[in-house]
C-alpha cells in the first residue's frame, strides 16, 4: 500500500495538463464575455449540451422529411430534384445542413467545457465517454450525409474513407477499388450509406439515455426563449 501523502500521487500539486490551460486560457475570458452579454442562464456556452440536442432534432426532423424523395438509383439526380422541384426543397436541405453543423460545434464545445471542469472521471466517467462517442457518432452521420449528395465533394470524401478502412486488415480486398471509375458504386453501397444516414441517429436516442443516467431530472433542451430563437436564427440562415 502507498500513502496519500506520496507526492507521486498528489494529482492536484501538479496542476491541470498544458493542454487544459492552453484551452482555459482561451475559454474563459469568452465564457465571461458572454456571461456579460446574455447572463449566466442564456450563456450558449452553458447551454451547449441542451443546443446539441435541439439542433440534432431539427436534423433528424427535416432529414425524414427529405429521405422522401431521396432515391438510392439516382443520388445526385435526387438532391436536384429535391432542390428544383420540390416546394421548399433547397431551403429544408439547409435547414437539415445547418442544423447537423450546429450539433456538432455544440457537442464538441460540450466536451471542452467538462474537460475544463475535470468531468472526466470517477462518477462522470461514464456521461464523459459517451459524450464521446456521440461525437463520433454523430461525425460519422454527416460523413455518410456528405457521401449521399454524390457530387463531387461527396465522390472525394467517399474515397478518402475507403482508402481510411483499407488501412485496416480486416477486407480481402482494397475498398477503394470501389470507387475507381471504371464502373459506377453498386446500388448496395447507397443503400448501405442510406440506412446507416437514418439508423444511426435513430439510435443516438439510447447512447443519448446512457449519457444522462445517472443526472438527476436532466433538462434535455434549452429554455424556451432560447428554442425559439435557435430555430428562427436557423431558419433564417437556410432561407
Amino acid at each position: 500500500p502507498v500513502s496519500r501523502q506520496d507526492p507521486q500521487l498528489d494529482v492536484g500539486s501538479a496542476g491541470p495538463p498544458a493542454a487544459v490551460r492552453f484551452l482555459r486560457f482561451w475559454t474563459e475570458p469568452a465564457e465571461r464575455l458572454l456571461d456579460r452579454i446574455y447572463g449566466s442562464k442564456w450563456n450558449p456556452f452553458y447551454q451547449s449540451g441542451n443546443l446539441a440536442v435541439l439542433s440534432f432534432l431539427v436534423s433528424l426532423a427535416s432529414g425524414l422529411v427529405l429521405f422522401l424523395w431521396y432515391h438510392i438509383a439516382d443520388p445526385h439526380g435526387s438532391v436536384l430534384a429535391i432542390q428544383e422541384s420540390v416546394p421548399g426543397g433547397a431551403w429544408l436541405r439547409s435547414l437539415h445542413r445547418y442544423s447537423a453543423d450546429l450539433a456538432v460545434v455544440a457537442i464538441a464545445a460540450h466536451l471542452v467545457r467538462k474537460l475544463l471542469q475535470g468531468h472526466t472521471w470517477g462518477p462522470r466517467a461514464l456521461a464523459w465517454i459517451s459524450g464521446v462517442v456521440l461525437l463520433l457518432v454523430t461525425l460519422f452521420c454527416g460523413w455518410t450525409g456528405l457521401v449521399m449528395v454524390w457530387d463531387v465533394q461527396g465522390q472525394g470524401i467517399a474515397v478518402t474513407g475507403a482508402r481510411l478502412l483499407d488501412l485496416l486488415p480486416i477486407f480481402s480486398e482494397p475498398i477503394s477499388r470501389t470507387f475507381s471509375g471504371d464502373v459506377p458504386p453498386a446500388s448496395s453501397f447507397f443503400f448501405m450509406t442510406l440506412f446507416l444516414h437514418v439508423a444511426l441517429p435513430l439510435g443516438l436516442g439510447a447512447l443519448l439515455w446512457l449519457h444522462v443516467s445517472r443526472v438527476s431530472r436532466p433538462a434535455l433542451l434549452p429554455p424556451r426563449p432560447m428554442i425559439r430563437f435557435l430555430l428562427a436564427a436557423l431558419a433564417a440562415a437556410a432561407l
